[in-house]
């Protein structure tokens, strides 16, 4: 624990952008909490935890219709509408469009609000994901060949969560979720292309106008006061992926060579008149993802407020997904760090396998062996994939699982993980 608290103390001293512990949020301050809850606990909390732990805000402001499916009935989407791109564009065109609108508002409205935001907050968590796609800014959208329901519909509730985060000191990563053109042959994206068509200077370029708009969004709006890191793309297609997807037309190169130092360029122009101190960490996906080292870019590797965003769901890369030592063996030896990668967040992962998800001891012991793999010196934290599911799943399900007390429900709980020797036998 020291070595990782000197680790974040240079971080900290190398790196001009704003880190949590440099603003003494709220949320990251458990003994300030803990007070006010009235609450005593063992062993005592340090002043300030640097670690992020987190949640992503998941099938919120896109769609994602395996893990909602009565939310996407009631909103008039069919279960053959695979994304948010073909239910407005079967259901909802022509004169049909403003009801499209209205349901898509409904939903923004009420899946994720500032209650939500209070109840990370009360089960001890420090740090919210927010993916969201390229068409909340419409002046870049193809209106004739996109017809996604009016993304500037999505702002206000947007700006009430991010609100909120503020309010109660939570760090908040905004991430380009749905890129143009769709960078991955997924509905995660909001359509569902077939390859995937966001590698080209045309769609490259309406991503960084997407990451300027944003940017001056984060920079002139006090709602967005703890929102300290932008991704610039989610999940590229990956060498990891099925059906030799990889690479996609235009994607090699073209995605390090060009998207990238073009996406942190669009940042830091946009912040020519910010202070260093205030300036937005900019973050890519790691090379563990598989898709280009971004610091293959010079820019990339000369920029010190950069971030890099690790995925890694273990259940997905076992042969035998319900084998409990394999699982417990993979969390307990595996290593998330890549040199030169600073402020390194596993951004997505959870619980998903193949084991008995009620089997409350076994996933106790998973979660936490997970929880102290990404918080491993060096490692700078954990955002579990995802809040909010219709699954009844805690193993994709992070309000579930604090429900059914397979996790832990407190900020001291999940301090009091670090120290639990949940690995013996398995490594």
């Amino acid at each position: 624990m020291w070595s990782s608290l000197i680790s974040s103390i240079l971080l900290a001293q190398a790196v001009k952008a704003w880190l949590p512990q440099d603003r003494d949020l709220e949320a990251f301050n458990q003994t300030l909490r803990f007070e006010k809850l009235g609450k005593r606990f063992k062993p005592s909390l340090p002043n300030g935890v640097t670690k992020i732990r987190g949640v992503n805000f998941g099938g919120w402001l896109i769609c994602e219709p395996w893990m909602m499916g009565d939310e996407w009935s009631k909103m008039g989407c069919d279960s053959s509408d695979v994304s948010e791109f073909d239910c407005m564009r079967n259901r909802y065109s022509g004169g049909n469009r403003d009801a499209g609108n209205q349901a898509f508002e409904e939903h923004w409205k009420t899946w994720i609000n500032p209650d939500t935001v209070q109840s990370v907050h009360d089960v001890g968590l420090n740090t919210i994901r927010i993916p969201i796609g390229y068409w909340s800014y419409t002046d870049i959208v193809d209106t004739d060949s996109e017809p996604f329901a009016d993304g500037n519909l999505m702002l206000p509730y947007l700006d009430a969560v991010a609100q909120k985060a503020a309010d109660l000191g939570i760090y908040v990563i905004i991430d380009l979720h749905g890129a143009p053109g769709g960078q991955q042959q997924d509905v995660f994206t909001g359509q569902n292309p077939n390859p995937a068509g966001f590698f080209n200077d045309y769609d490259f370029g309406r991503a960084e106008k997407w990451l300027t708009w944003m940017t001056n969004r984060i920079h002139s709006n006090p709602a967005y006061a703890t929102v300290g890191m932008i991704e610039v793309l989610n999940e590229p297609v990956s060498r990891h992926d099925a059906d030799n997807r990889y690479p996609a037309p235009g994607e090699d190169p073209g995605l390090v060579e060009t998207y990238y130092p073009g996406a942190l360029k669009a940042v830091r122009d946009a912040e020519a008149n910010v202070a260093d101190d205030q300036k937005l960490h900019v973050q890519f996906m790691s090379s563990k993802w598989d898709s280009g080292d971004p610091r293959t870019s010079a820019a990339v590797a000369n920029d010190p407020m950069t971030g890099f965003d690790d995925h890694n769901y273990i259940g997905f890369a076992l042969s035998n997904t319900g084998n409990q030592y394999d699982l417990m063996h993979s969390a307990c030896t595996d290593s998330r760090l890549v040199s030169g990668e600073d402020f390194r967040v596993t951004g997505e992962w959870s619980m998903t396998s193949g084991a008995d998800w009620q089997d409350a001891d076994f996933f106790k012991r998973f979660f936490t062996a997970q929880q102290q793999l990404y918080e491993k010196p060096g490692m700078d934290g954990w955002i579990y994939w995802t809040w909010k599911t219709e699954l009844n799943d805690p193993r994709w399900t992070y309000s579930y699982a604090t429900y059914l007390n397979y996790i832990p429900t407190d900020a001291a709980g999940l301090e009091n993980n670090v120290y639990q020797d949940v690995c013996a036998g398995f490594t």
